[in-house]
């Protein structure tokens, strides 16, 4: 549980931070697009994080990093693509 929690403050930090933990790179753009694909429009249609304020996303984030059986780092690179995302650096799938 412990565990969970430190994620879901990892997870908010990361959302709230300016840099956002700098640019992906091809390998890790490419890593989280098939995280973000694969995991979550495995059950659900793709959401636009940009549609929510953070608050209420980071807590969505943490509720499905659980429930899809992420790994931390599987988490950290998800956040970081989805703050890309957001912030326009990349374009998210539909």
């Amino acid at each position: 549980m412990k565990r969970v929690a430190l994620l879901v403050v990892v997870l908010a930090l990361l959302g709230s931070s300016p840099s956002r933990g700098g640019e992906l790179s091809t390998v890790e753009l490419k890593a989280a697009r098939k995280i973000y694909v694969g995991k979550c429009a495995k059950c659900h249609k793709l959401h636009d994080p940009a549609s929510y304020p953070d608050e209420k996303w980071d807590e969505w984030m943490g509720k499905m990093t659980k429930k899809s059986k992420l790994k931390p780092e599987q988490a950290e690179l998800l956040a970081r693509y989805i703050a890309a995302g957001k912030s326009g650096q990349v374009q998210l799938p539909k």
